[in-house]
């Protein structure tokens, strides 16, 4: 996996399978990942190694967040050809993007779960890229710590702006790049 950012560490995982890859500065609470909508997410049975988990979520799962109350969900073209029957069809409300809201699922409410056919094309361009440059925790890929706070800098929403001021006090060194 070609890696740029902030230096990381390479550790196992909790359940042995591939190995996890975290930024050694801020670690991740994989009990976080034992919650609803992770689980929700994991029952989807979406292909794990073509979509990336964007969002807030990079934030909750390192404790940089209290809660989240979805899951955002960049697909990469097989894992999104197999959501689109899963919910509805829509346009995201930024950029030229499409979603699919998986609210629903057989037997039981599934999420909110809002899978993507792209994360800020401008910012961000090809989902393969942010695929390969995610960050992989029990299974999982995570949009980078990096990335996360450029999209949210960028939106500069109320509650983005309470997201980076969390990031900075942890990370009051951070480099140029965060910004970036």
């Amino acid at each position: 996996m070609n890696r740029t950012g902030p230096q990381e560490l390479v550790h196992s995982t909790t359940s042995g399978d591939e190995p996890d890859i975290v930024d050694s500065r801020c670690p991740v609470l994989h009990k976080r990942l034992n919650t609803r909508l992770f689980k929700d997410l994991k029952g989807l049975a979406l292909p794990a190694d073509d979509f990336v988990i964007a969002g807030s979520a990079p934030l909750y799962i390192r404790d940089l967040r209290d809660e989240v109350s979805d899951l955002d969900v960049v697909a990469g073209e097989r894992c999104w050809r197999q959501a689109q029957p899963l919910g509805s069809l829509q346009p995201a409300p930024y950029g030229d993007v499409l979603s699919v809201g998986v609210v629903e699922r057989q037997e039981r409410p599934v999420g909110p779960i809002e899978v993507l056919n792209a994360w800020f094309p401008p910012l961000f361009g090809n989902v393969a890229q942010l695929i390969e440059n995610a960050e992989v925790v029990d299974g999982l890929r995570f949009l980078t710590l990096q990335d996360t706070y450029r999209w949210k800098e960028r939106l500069s929403r109320e509650k983005d702006r309470d997201d980076l001021s969390r990031v900075r006090r942890k990370f009051p060194e951070a480099p140029l790049w965060w910004g970036n």
